[in-house]
């Protein structure tokens, strides 16, 4: 058995794989990096019914990843470079051989991931994610609480804050049609209320994301080969808003269950692969 844990800014995630089948999936708080992954390896084991003498290796990634010595719990360690851990992850929760892997946490991460992984590329990414969202909100709506956020965003409408093209150029322009928005917060006034400000935060940041992806699936020819993963791949305001732009650029999105466990599952099959090649 090959336990893989991401150890996140917020939270940290764990996966227990064995012959490559998931055996199970939970996710702590995160607090101080050794601390977090230790109550993740203990709850998970306590879940399975195993004890750490059934585990091979630990295979850690993420943020917390360098905080943690060559043992954890008396089991050896290895750490998994991130990025590679992402590509690798992708491609397993979607089944395919390649992707252009797109992590949405706190920020965004673009990884395009070929060859069953064995190659895997960072290709960039954006400072948008779910800690603009939250700190926009803090800002604009006086919280960051993200299920309060949510709840307020499916009330409100963001074509009360948006400009869109068609506002400005009363019509569709070139491949954009005259409904998408071309100006986020372009129509901002005192008159909106906080359910359309919530709205427009969550458009502003899928479009900025889902723009960045389509142009860099095209660059990287993944176009039919995106793999969304991550806390908001979960949200159903941020990927129908990116599956609108996916549309509009022609791009094929895949958003995989347990997306937000990818890095987690990414260490720990990037780990098995390479104790079985040798």
């Amino acid at each position: 058995m090959i336990i893989g844990i991401d150890i996140g800014g917020s939270t940290t995630k764990a996966v227990a794989l064995e012959e490559l089948h998931i055996a199970k999936l939970i996710s702590v708080k995160t607090t101080e990096a050794i601390t977090s992954a230790s109550m993740a390896l203990e709850k998970l084991l306590t879940l399975i019914g195993r004890s750490p003498r059934d585990v091979t290796t630990i295979a850690i990634s993420g943020g917390g990843a360098r905080s943690v010595g060559e043992t954890l719990l008396g089991i050896p360690v290895v750490k998994v470079d991130e990025i590679k851990a992402i590509g690798v992850g992708g491609l397993a929760l979607s089944g395919q051989s390649q992707a252009l892997v797109v992590s949405m946490g706190t920020g965004t991460a673009l990884v395009a991931a070929y060859e069953g992984g064995r190659r895997v590329v960072h290709i960039g990414g954006t400072g948008v994610g779910g800690g603009t969202l939250q700190g926009l909100s803090m800002r604009l709506l006086h919280t960051n609480d993200f299920e309060a956020i949510e709840r307020m965003a499916a009330m409100g409408d963001a074509k009360k804050v948006d400009l869109t093209v068609g506002d400005i150029a009363g019509g569709p322009v070139g491949i954009v049609a005259g409904e998408v928005t071309a100006s986020n917060f372009g129509r901002l006034s005192t008159d909106v209320n906080e359910n359309d400000v919530a709205a427009a935060i969550f458009n502003l940041v899928s479009q900025v994301i889902g723009v960045i992806v389509a142009f860099a699936a095209k660059a990287y020819g993944l176009e039919n080969y995106v793999v969304l993963v991550g806390r908001l791949a979960g949200n159903n305001l941020v990927t129908k808003s990116m599956r609108d732009v996916a549309d509009m650029f022609h791009i094929r999105l895949r958003i995989p269950e347990n997306g937000e466990y990818c890095v987690a599952i990414g260490a720990a099959k990037s780990t098995f692969d390479n104790l079985h090649s040798v």
